[in-house]
């Protein structure tokens, strides 16, 4: 009796000294499995596409006159614009309005009074965008001198973004490389294959600057404008499996 009762203890302590060691290992590989590492990259590249829209507004009571002077002044600008250098494929026509200007009402107004037109106005649009980048500044000043009545919308982009976004990830991914191996050496394991790689849904690169303008010099030859780089973005988000401790 005392040797099966001494049977049984020994086996309890056993049993209690190897559970440890099985949590122990069963434990490491969910903690120690994975590594999960992004990388980031930019790259400044100069704009080789300028973007630019002009607005011709007119007005006059008789609607016809109206859109007469309007046309007159669009046709100025253009042969303006060709001037500098510009051909058709550089400038399309962009949104055309053209709308009653309506009485107001006088103060008091008689209960009788009713709303009348008293004019039109007709807008006319030319939206620019040409690789001429160089040209910016003159074209700021030549489009006022010819009558333009609003310039904005001035940008500076990329012909072709998806060139130099693949720059962008090629960086991105090797610092996100160069990262897993620091941390796996730094965490004395060992790096293995990769389990996910990921490109992160960042924005597409865009427009570098606005300008919004309604008032130039009719003297200048040209406005000072400095183009910059356009940043074009990218990010990676790479896991691996870790095949265990150094040895």
């Amino acid at each position: 009796m005392d040797r099966l009762i001494a049977g049984l203890l020994l086996l309890v302590v056993l049993s209690a000294c190897a559970h440890p060691h099985r949590e122990r290992t069963a434990e490491f590989p969910a903690a120690f499995s994975r590594l999960t590492v992004h990388g980031e990259a930019r790259v400044d590249v100069p704009p080789d596409q300028l973007r630019l829209r002009l607005k011709v507004v007119t007005g006059n009571a008789d609607p016809e006159l109206a859109l007469a002077d309007n046309n007159r002044r669009i046709n100025r600008l253009i042969a303006a614009l060709r001037g500098l250098g510009l051909d058709e494929d550089d400038y399309r026509t962009g949104q055309f309005q053209t709308y009653p200007e309506w009485s107001r009402p006088p103060r008091p107004a008689p209960a009788d009074w009713q709303r009348s037109i008293v004019g039109y106005t007709v807008n006319n649009e030319l939206l620019i965008s040409t690789g001429r980048v160089a040209l910016a500044g003159k074209l700021l000043a030549t489009a006022q001198q010819a009558g333009a009545d609003h310039i904005g919308g001035l940008t500076f982009a990329l012909a072709e973004p998806a060139d130099h976004r693949e720059a962008a990830i090629a960086l991105a991914t090797r610092r996100a490389l160069r990262k897993a191996q620091t941390l796996a050496a730094a965490a004395g394991v060992a790096l293995g294959p990769i389990q996910s790689l990921t490109l992160d849904q960042a924005a597409a690169p865009g427009p570098l600057q606005r300008m919004e303008l309604t008032a130039l010099s009719q003297t200048a030859d040209a406005v000072p404008v400095q183009a910059g780089d356009v940043e074009v973005r990218a990010g990676v988000t790479v896991v691996f499996r870790l095949l265990g401790p150094l040895r």
